[in-house]
């Protein structure tokens, strides 16, 4: 229910009330024909807590719809009092921030005898939340967005806060003193974050700034604009801490800094390439006032040490590497094209020679004279030198004479040398096959000598092979020889042991006819005790020549021996 509904329902229950009460007093009863129903009389304690219930939903509604202030996310609430009873001084607006009231008691009643009952805008600020304890009558209330102040620092920026309000900076200051209460740039930096305490944009503003980056290949030059005053202010570079430009340069790197206090320039000192081509290409007179046109370019750098003064006295707050090339590196480049150029004929520059010498003499000028400033010339080239046409054809086709003379004669070289190129190559092919059937010969006799050698070396082991079984056989066959002497030996002197009782035997008898009749009769006779045969026939043969007398031995003729017995024998 609002405020509105709330005042016409009290409004309509006390009329009610009252004409109620009216037709009781001054008529009596309603009329009997009334169609209106009848109403008791409301009691007294009734009616008051009626206003009293009205009075605290009222005063409910007044806190929740007149007092409530509601401070929205990334927002704060920022306080004007207009109910005190003094002003603040001349051109102060702001009532400074209240110590804390625990720790610093003694500051904080000084504060509030001084700033109590004054009228202004409040440098403390409100975060998000509801607030009820300031009353419209009382205050000028404002919600307003941290964008608007800028005290939310995004990624990649850097704050420095500005004060507003306080004592004006002496004459000569750059940084404010926030102790001295003085107004301007304060010398800390805000980073990426949210800073409350300077969201109030009657008091403060904040400036967002790029950090400083170097990159690799660049110094820094720093300028000191929050320091002491230089000593001798008609330098171009003054002591280290002076304000001023310092002797020193910063390395690549990411830097956060406050403008106000100092600046860092980044400066490129890696190589630079100033080209002279096209509308930059050079022109200078010769010796004999004809006018050459020169095309090249100049490869230069910054020297590290001479930089910040080079900055000074070149850069003039501006850039300084397109400052050095016009200012520069085209001066004397034009200058020393002239003093060099002005030695040489026109046609002079149309041959080699004169192009080197030239380019030499200028280099080594420019690199002299630029190394006094500062810079490193570390190459001058010179692409074309283009003398004036009508003198350029007839040189250009004398020396193509020339060229074409020389191109001929190195044809005649080229020639004879692959002349004799090509009989080097015949004759390394012939000794080369030389050498192959050299080579292949000596393969085959040492095939042949191999073959040879590994014959006669199995020959020989034949020859030894059969000289050991030769000796082994002699030495076998001596050994066969020996033995059978030996078995000879043996069985002779077996046989003379057998032989000597028989001729013993056979010397009794006399004769071995006798010994052999007497050996046979002596075996016949024990067997034979008769035979019947004639004699003729074989069997009577046999006997026939036993049938002999036997010859006396001595002379005796044939008597028989002594003791000799005689078997007669008949037919």
């Amino acid at each position: 229910m609002s405020g509105f509904d709330l005042y016409e329902w009290v409004k309509g229950l006390g009329t009610k009330t009252a004409t109620y009460g009216g037709r009781g007093r001054g008529g009596g009863p309603p009329p009997v024909n009334s169609t209106e129903p009848r109403r008791e009389p409301t009691p007294p304690w009734r009616r008051l807590l009626g206003v009293a219930v009205a009075g605290v939903v009222v005063y409910g509604l007044y806190f929740w719809e007149i007092r409530r202030v509601v401070v929205p996310a990334d927002h704060v609430l920022v306080l004007m009092k207009k109910n005190g009873s003094k002003t603040l001084p001349e051109g102060q607006l702001i009532i400074p921030h209240a110590p804390d009231r625990q720790k610093e008691a003694a500051r904080y009643a000084e504060w509030e005898k001084q700033y109590g009952e004054v009228n202004g805008i409040y440098e403390a600020v409100s975060p998000e939340g509801t607030y009820f304890g300031y009353s419209p009558f009382d205050y000028e209330r404002w919600v307003i967005p941290i964008s608007q102040s800028n005290a939310a620092v995004p990624n990649k920026k850097v704050g420095v806060v500005i004060k507003k309000f306080g004592r004006n900076l002496p004459t000569g200051q750059v940084l404010a003193d926030a102790s001295k209460d003085q107004r301007g740039p304060l010398p800390q930096l805000l980073y990426p974050g949210r800073y409350n305490e300077y969201a109030n944009p009657f008091a403060y503003e904040i400036k967002l700034f790029d950090p400083v980056v170097m990159e690799p290949g660049q110094e820094g030059v720093v300028t000191l604009m929050a320091a002491k005053p230089a000593k001798d202010p008609n330098q171009y570079l003054v002591a280290e801490g002076e304000q001023g430009t310092q002797p020193r340069t910063e390395p690549p790197g990411f830097r956060y800094v406050n403008l106000y206090e100092k600046r860092i320039t980044p400066i490129d000192v890696r190589s630079q390439k100033f080209e002279m081509a096209g509308s930059e290409s050079i022109t200078f007179p010769s010796s004999d006032s004809f006018t050459i046109r020169m095309q090249g370019f100049v490869e230069w750098r910054v020297m590290p040490d001479k930089l910040p003064l080079m900055y000074v006295q070149y850069a003039e707050g501006g850039s300084l590497i397109p400052y050095l090339d016009e200012k520069v590196i085209l001066p004397y480049a034009r200058s020393f094209c002239r003093l060099v150029g002005s030695k040489y004929a026109a046609r002079d520059f149309i041959t080699g020679d004169t192009k080197l010498k030239f380019q030499q003499e200028f280099e080594t000028k420019l690199k002299e004279a630029c190394a006094k400033q500062g810079i490193e010339v570390r190459q001058a080239l010179v692409r074309d030198i283009e003398p004036p046409q009508a003198i350029k054809d007839p040189i250009n086709d004398r020396e193509i004479a020339k060229e074409q003379i020389s191109q001929y004669e190195q044809q005649i070289l080229v020639a004879k040398t692959q002349t004799e190129l090509t009989t080097q190559e015949q004759m390394a092919d012939q000794n080369k096959a030389i050498g192959d059937a050299n080579r292949e010969v000596v393969t085959i006799l040492k095939k042949a000598e191999q073959v040879r050698d590994v014959a006669v070396t199995k020959s020989n082991q034949e020859l030894a092979v059969a000289k050991l079984r030769l000796e082994a056989a002699q030495k076998e066959g001596d050994a066969l020889l020996e033995r059978g002497k030996a078995e000879a030996a043996v069985v002779l002197l077996n046989k003379e042991a057998e032989a000597k009782p028989l001729a013993q035997q056979v010397q009794a008898f006399g004769d071995g006819a006798a010994y052999a009749q007497y050996f046979f009769y002596q075996k016949v006779a024990g067997s034979v005790k008769s035979v019947m045969t004639n004699t003729e026939g074989p069997f009577g043969d046999m006997f026939k020549q036993f049938m002999q007398p036997v010859p006396a031995r001595g002379g005796g003729g044939g008597s028989s021996p002594a003791g000799a017995k005689v078997t007669e024998v008949r037919p």
